[in-house]
């Protein structure tokens, strides 16, 4: 470790050296391929621009942030998840496995109801957008710990029928 760099764990729990500065972080930055190209490191580095001298901050501007969450966002999907909660039990998805195609189904519903002009779900009186956000914190919490079935179908790919139908600008 040089002088310019200051301590900090990584992930796997070892000890490594971080750059000190925001001119050394940029210099990792584009030393591993992440230079000002839009990328999610970037944009942070470039919305806070703030020095990096705080260790804390060093290592902590690498993980995931939430600030980048709108807050109204995270308070809609909170009041469905409450509803969600008092109509089936709160985080019943860890207690059963829950398959994709019901939350899929749900949340495509939702958005197919939003899309079409309306705004608020007529039986829970919350917004469609915040019970689709349910909808996939459920599938990803569900996915995470072990709790999903997986009964998606086995289609074709949806990326390659996206690339392949590009317009071309």
């Amino acid at each position: 470790m040089t002088e310019n760099q200051v301590p900090a764990w990584t992930p796997a729990g070892d000890l490594t050296a971080v750059p000190a500065n925001d001119n050394q972080l940029r210099a990792l930055g584009a030393a591993i391929g992440k230079t000002p190209d839009g990328s999610m490191f970037n944009r942070v580095m470039e919305m806070t621009n703030l020095p990096l001298s705080n260790p804390k901050r060093a290592f902590g501007v690498r993980k995931p942030s939430a600030q980048f969450i709108p807050p109204v966002a995270l308070i809609e999907e909170s009041v469905v998840m409450g509803l969600g909660a008092a109509k089936y039990g709160a985080f019943n998805w860890q207690d059963s496995p829950v398959d994709a195609t019901t939350y899929y189904s749900a949340a495509m519903r939702h958005l197919l109801q939003w899309f079409s002009g309306e705004d608020v779900d007529k039986e829970s009186g919350a917004s469609h957008l915040a019970h689709v956000r349910a909808c996939m914190a459920i599938l990803i919490d569900a996915a995470a710990s072990g709790k999903l079935i997986d009964d998606r179908p086995k289609c074709a790919s949806a990326s390659e029928a996206v690339d392949r139908l590009k317009v071309a600008a």
